[in-house]
């Protein structure tokens, strides 16, 4: 059985904050994070759960072993919980929702995890992942589509503008430009630095 939900519905069950997904820019990115990590995915279970309205729904729970904190409070891993997942021939569907892979290389802009249905600012926009370019065994950073993260800029790009080809195309052709996570990492440390930006009105 395939269960989609609308990103609508999942406000009624108050796990949204909005019913759309507004890109941030990266100062926003950074100021409405509650935490920033860098890790590595150990481990992801899907198990039924209870919305707080009594609805029978479940959640994929996310571990990742800590390398770096960025923002936040310092711990050795974190289970980030997002709404939906698949147990047996049962699955909930969250459209926008990252999916992870064990083993995966992770920068993670969490909010409010717990609490809201996906525990990250602006959904997608709040996961970047850590690639390597088998040619080169440089590493890069890529956007949750796989897209590589070329400028600061492009964070505020909404994740599905292009069409599925030609991103793959953009992707071939971008990762030699690509950001390294060391340059990600020193910018976010900068924007940490700088006074607090006000946060979005969605």
């Amino acid at each position: 059985m395939r269960l989609c939900l609308p990103l609508l519905l999942l406000a009624v069950a108050t796990l949204c904050r909005a019913t759309s997904v507004i890109p941030p820019s990266f100062p926003e990115l950074v100021s409405e994070a509650d935490a920033i990590y860098r890790g590595r995915v150990t481990d992801l279970q899907a198990r039924r759960a209870t919305a707080p309205d009594g609805t029978a729904i479940i959640k994929t729970y996310v571990t990742v072993a800590i390398d770096r904190t960025l923002k936040g409070a310092e711990r050795r891993e974190i289970v980030l919980e997002f709404l939906g997942g698949t147990i047996g021939d049962e699955s909930m569907v969250v459209t926008g929702t990252p999916k992870f892979n064990l083993g995966g290389a992770e920068y993670a802009f969490v909010q409010r995890n717990g609490v809201q249905f996906c525990p990250l600012v602006a959904m997608g926009h709040g996961r970047y992942r850590v690639l390597r370019d088998p040619a080169t065994a440089r590493d890069h950073l890529a956007r949750d589509n796989g897209v590589p993260l070329t400028d600061l800029a492009e964070i505020a790009v909404p994740l599905n503008t292009l069409p599925a080809p030609v991103r793959a195309a953009s992707a071939s052709s971008a990762v030699a430009r690509a950001l390294t996570p060391a340059a990600f990492e020193a910018s976010i440390v900068s924007e940490v630095q700088r006074p607090t930006v006000r946060a979005r009105v969605n």
